[in-house]
């Protein structure tokens, strides 16, 4: 069952990253297979309307970047719907407002 918290996959190289993303995309039910699950993962959160869509799947995210964003990310995570991004390193401040998936 989902947490509603933002899904971060945790790695220091993008394709390891990608890979962990794609996985946990397919174990919610978004997709069938990693393939189908690669075409729903953006660059950035930031190629996402916030606004309107009804999932974020995005490569790489700063949560120092911008607490709107991020607030927007919790507030849709905690509607339920799917917020899964990749980072580098999860910074404390960030841990409980994230689930976070190293594989």
């Amino acid at each position: 069952m989902k947490q509603n918290k933002i899904i971060v996959a945790v790695h220091p190289d993008a394709q390891e990253r990608r890979k962990i993303i794609q996985a946990t995309i397919v174990r919610l039910g978004l997709a069938i297979t990693p393939v189908d699950a690669a075409k729903l993962i953006k660059p950035t959160v930031y190629d996402f309307d916030l606004q309107q869509c009804y999932f974020v799947c995005a490569e790489l995210h700063n949560f120092r970047d911008s607490p709107i964003t991020n607030q927007r990310m919790y507030e849709m995570a905690a509607r339920g719907m799917a917020v899964v991004i990749g980072i580098k390193h999860l910074q404390r401040e960030f841990e409980i407002i994230s689930e976070a998936v190293y594989e």
